[in-house]
């Protein structure tokens, strides 16, 4: 028979695991609604990233078309006007094929399965190159490149797929938010193996409470009907997620002559030479703006 003292002993050791249960359930409850909260999220995120996508999509395809349709009826004697829509035309076919890039890009990282492909090239070549991407562009803005280029006429290695893209979309922010006649600062510094690269523009510049927001791909901060007047939309996650995997960095900062300064930086990578050849034909085959 067991004695007084050992039943409340038993009685105590009971409660405690009782108590146990109760705070290890009470431990799951929260989980379980931190992982619906978490699903909420993910599923209003899913929700914003399709229709950014979809309007990066449809507004430049619904401006074509209408466009198209303009053209069709204009007499034989309206040359000038055709060719002034058929330039317009162009400019919505180049909005497209950017954000088409952007938008698998951000497929790729978002699916995990976006690789890095290091191989070796020319530092100045590749500016060159971008710069005369955009010459079409800022030719019709009147923007103007103030180039600087500190120890950039070397070799470097890196993914110059990425890389590139990193730049034009710094960049084609750059164009789309400095007013006309202006001046874009374009810097890239090499240095101790690590290349910095800073765009600074002109324009409204952005809020502090909105700088952490413009690197989210599921958001927009400019929604705007016209596509030639688009939002940050994808091309600043891209810029981020690139520059991370590439083992870098991107920040911002206020420009002392008002709008916005980008500055990247990238550290030299290593070697990876199966891709040299393929790289120069990936990035050759892109059409100049």
């Amino acid at each position: 028979m067991m004695s007084n003292d050992n039943i409340v002993n038993e009685l105590k050791e009971c409660r405690k695991k009782v108590s146990q249960l109760q705070n290890e359930n009470q431990e799951l409850l929260l989980e379980l609604h931190s992982v619906n909260e978490k699903l909420r999220d993910s599923e209003q995120l899913k929700g914003h990233f399709i229709s950014n996508v979809s309007n990066e999509i449809i507004n430049p395809f619904s401006s074509i078309v209408a466009i198209s349709q303009g053209i069709k009826q204009l007499d034989d004697s309206e040359m000038n006007s055709a060719r002034h829509m058929a330039g317009l035309i162009f400019e919505e076919a180049f909005h497209l094929d950017f954000q088409l890039k952007n938008i698998f890009a951000a497929a790729l990282i978002e699916a995990g399965t976006e690789t890095i492909r290091n191989s070796v090239f020319n530092l100045a070549d590749l500016i060159g190159d971008v710069e005369n991407y955009f010459s079409g562009l800022r030719a019709k803005n009147d923007i103007q490149f103030l180039l600087k280029k500190d120890g950039t006429a070397v070799d470097f290695i890196s993914d110059k797929e990425k890389l590139a893209m990193i730049l034009k979309n710094l960049i084609s922010n750059a164009i789309k938010y400095s007013p006309e006649h202006s001046i874009i600062e374009i810097s890239f510094r090499l240095q101790s193996g690590i290349l910095e690269i800073s765009v600074s523009d002109s324009g409204k510049g952005i809020h502090a409470a909105d700088r952490d927001l413009i690197f989210d791909r599921f958001k927009q901060l400019d929604e705007k009907i016209n596509s030639i007047n688009t939002g940050h939309g994808l091309g600043l996650s891209v810029v981020k997620a690139y520059a991370e995997m590439l083992g870098g960095s991107v920040d911002l900062s206020d420009n002392l002559n008002g709008g916005t300064t980008f500055i990247v930086k990238i550290p030299q990578g290593d070697a990876d030479g199966k891709w040299e050849e393929l790289d120069d034909f990936i990035f050759d085959s892109e059409s100049k703006y």
